[in-house]
C-alpha cells in the first residue's frame, strides 16, 4: 500500500513540475505609476579662515641666590615659560558646529590636543615650559560638528620666542 502512495505522490509532483514550467510568467507595468522624487541633502563644514597666536615669553626666579654653609655662592634658579593665546574666527557655515579643537603638531610627527572649546568660545590660552619649543610646534584649529564632520585650518608658522 505504501508503494502505491509513494508512486501517486511522485507522479503528482512530476505533473506539477511539468505543468509549472510550461505556463508562461506574466508581469505588467503600468504607465500610471507615480514618480518618486529623491531628495539628497548635503551639508558643509568650514574651517576658520585663520589662526592667530599672541605669545609671551617669560622667566621666573624659583630660588634666591645665597651663600651655603661652605661659603659658596649658590646662584638663583629660573624657570622659562611660553604662553600662547590662540584666537580664530567662526567658520562661514556655523549650523551644526558643536565646538573647536586646537591641535599642536610637533616635529616628531605627533599631534597633541591643546584644548577643546564649545561653539561659542574661539580663544584659548596655555602656558608651558619653553623647552617644548624644541619640538617646533605648529598650531591648527579643527571645527567639530554634531554629524562628526570636521574641517581643519592651515597650520601656523613654527612657534618661537
Amino acid at each position: 500500500m505504501n508503494a502505491i502512495r509513494r508512486t501517486a505522490v511522485l507522479l503528482g509532483l512530476v505533473a506539477a513540475v511539468v505543468v509549472g514550467t510550461v505556463i508562461p510568467a506574466s508581469a505588467a507595468f503600468s504607465a500610471n505609476t507615480p514618480a518618486v522624487a529623491a531628495k539628497v541633502i548635503t551639508g558643509s563644514v568650514t574651517a576658520p579662515a585663520s589662526v592667530n597666536v599672541a605669545k609671551s615669553c617669560t622667566q621666573t626666579q624659583t630660588g634666591g641666590g645665597y651663600y651655603n654653609s661652605y661659603g659658596q655662592w649658590v646662584a638663583p634658579t629660573y624657570s622659562y615659560w611660553y604662553q600662547a593665546t590662540v584666537t580664530w574666527p567662526a567658520g562661514s557655515a556655523t549650523s551644526g558646529v558643536t565646538g573647536y579643537r586646537v591641535m599642536a603638531h610637533l616635529n616628531n610627527g605627533q599631534s597633541v590636543v591643546m584644548a577643546e572649546t564649545n561653539a561659542a568660545t574661539r580663544t584659548v590660552s596655555q602656558t608651558v615650559d619653553r623647552g617644548y619649543l624644541n619640538y617646533q610646534p605648529r598650531l591648527s584649529v579643527i571645527t567639530l560638528t554634531r554629524t562628526g564632520w570636521t574641517a581643519e585650518t592651515a597650520r601656523t608658522a613654527v612657534l618661537s620666542c
